[in-house]
């Protein structure tokens, strides 16, 4: 249960970056980055046991909530092109999806040091 929660919350989280995707330029497409995975930093760490895994999965989770959010708001889309997009995500994503399995690992080894006794 707590694995779930973490990586829908971190998810739910980072869909706010996605949805600035036209501000992704320079400096701010850096911070969307560290932002994106500062999430995946918190499913890690919240996760307990699996952090790469949460980590991963909350990228992900984000980047599928960002397409639904993006079919909701942008009505009269093709069902076609939204299937499609929807099934390219994880490979548009997979580079984002590594970097939040480290991140989550990272989360995880700080858990295990802040908190003593819990996995």
């Amino acid at each position: 249960m707590r694995f779930a929660a973490a990586v829908l919350g971190a998810g739910i989280v980072q869909v706010f970056p996605y949805l600035r995707l036209d501000q992704w330029i320079g400096a701010g497409a850096i911070l969307a980055l560290v932002y994106i995975e500062f999430a995946a930093f918190g499913a890690g760490f919240f996760a307990g046991r699996r952090a790469a895994l949460a980590g991963a999965l909350s990228v992900l989770a984000g980047a599928l909530l960002y397409v639904v959010a993006a079919a909701v708001t942008q009505p009269g889309g093709d069902p076609g092109a939204f299937a499609s997009f929807f099934l390219n995500i994880p490979i548009a994503v997979f580079p984002f999806i590594l970097l939040g399995a480290i991140a989550g690992w990272l989360g995880g080894a700080v858990r295990v040091r802040a908190v003593p006794g819990r996995p």
